[in-house]
């Protein structure tokens, strides 16, 4: 009898961790197939090969999707098992939803469906998206997770996000890769991390491959860590080894980390105040006309490392002129009566304020204008109004 390509293919599996408990969370399965001279290759290049028809797409994919649940009932496991679904492969289901063979597998292996997570791309879901929703919500109310991958990727589009609502994002890889060299890219990882946790939904990283990666993606707050850096795909998931001493030890100094900033922000916090504190017990302001003289007196008083301050009511708008050191130079720039309500800062200090303590800092952000990386310290006290000193870090 003759072997066919079908007869030399099996599944993979790869380990996804989780930050919570910084175990194996899942397990991803990935087609293989072995080569004349027993090297094991990656089935990437044949579904990406333009010559392979869907018909045998689909039949590789069913086979190694069916082996990995079989293996996955065999070792009764407890972790979660990620498949990859085309989206086109499933819209013939959307009128025979009870035919739909990873559900019927799941059934007859005694497979909780609720420990399968169907994982698409997001940049498939088209032209009839009703039909793909209707199959996607079916798996969805037996249980299952649905994961988008790749997000970020091409043209991931908010409005398709919106209609799948799906349970985890995976992050494009190539948007973890390039945040090592840049600052966008990696304010973009956790604008998605922020953005996600809004709407209840959660962040994995794949593709991590180097320590900075993992130490980045840490600090962008998702929750599970793929990448070759901590595991590499087997064919066993019993056998399954994960970096976990890594992960752990990158994990606590993440935590350090932390308490370092915290520790320095609360320390820049405490010299501020007694320094605004020391300022004013020795030079009074009755007035609120008097603020730009006293200002402008004030900012020399202050370190070195003091770009700007100006003053606020408590609605937000700018009640001084803007007094900014250049050097051993003053300048002054008018930007009195502009609101600053929808600054974060502002409603940092408004919280401060509801909170009754005199004094707030904010984390480090990027100046819109100077693109520098500042902090910007509020104290209440000036005429019940709020003084803002934006500090270089």
């Amino acid at each position: 009898m003759v072997n066919t390509f079908a007869d030399y293919i099996f599944p993979y599996f790869q380990p996804i961790l989780s930050a919570d408990t910084g175990r194996i969370y899942a397990f991803e399965v990935l087609g293989r197939y072995s080569s004349e001279d027993g090297q094991v290759h990656s089935l990437g290049s044949f579904f990406q090969n333009s010559a392979t028809t869907d018909d045998e797409a689909l039949k590789v994919d069913r086979k190694i999707r069916r082996l990995a649940m079989e293996q996955f009932a065999r070792e009764g496991r407890d972790e979660f098992l990620f498949i990859n679904i085309k989206l086109q492969w499933i819209i013939n289901y959307s009128r025979q939803l009870e035919s739909i063979p990873t559900l019927a597998w799941a059934q007859e292996l005694n497979i909780a469906p609720e420990k399968l997570v169907i994982e698409i791309t997001e940049d498939e879901f088209n032209k009839e998206s009703e039909s793909y929703l209707k199959v996607l919500n079916y798996y969805k109310k037996n249980g299952c997770r649905i994961a988008i991958d790749d997000y970020g990727k091409g043209a991931s589009n908010l409005d398709r996000l919106a209609l799948i609502r799906p349970d985890i994002m995976k992050i494009d890889m190539d948007y973890i890769h390039q945040a090592e060299n840049s600052l966008h890219h990696y304010a973009y990882l956790k604008s998605i991390a922020i953005f996600a946790d809004s709407v209840g939904i959660e962040v994995l990283y794949e593709g991590i491959e180097t320590q900075k990666q993992l130490e980045i993606c840490m600090n962008s707050q998702g929750k599970y860590y793929q990448g070759f850096l901590l595991s590499q795909p087997g064919p066993s998931i019993a056998d399954a080894k994960a970096n976990h001493k890594l992960f752990f030890e990158t994990s606590d100094n993440y935590i350090k980390s932390l308490k370092n900033n915290l520790v320095h922000v609360n320390h820049l916090r405490y010299t501020f105040e007694a320094i605004i504190e020391k300022y004013i017990s020795e030079h009074s302001l009755n007035e609120i006309s008097d603020v730009d003289n006293y200002f402008e007196s004030l900012i020399q008083a202050l370190p070195k490392t003091v770009k700007r301050i100006y003053l606020c009511n408590r609605q937000g708008n700018q009640i001084s002129f803007n007094f900014e050191k250049a050097g051993e130079e003053i300048k002054i720039f008018d930007f009195r009566n502009r609101n600053l309500a929808w600054r974060s800062f502002f409603q940092k200090a408004l919280a401060m304020y509801e909170a009754g303590k005199k004094s707030c800092i904010t984390d480090a952000y990027r100046d819109a204008y100077s693109k520098e990386l500042v902090l910007t310290f509020s104290y209440l006290h000036f005429l019940d109004c709020f003084l803002f000193i934006d500090i270089q870090n």
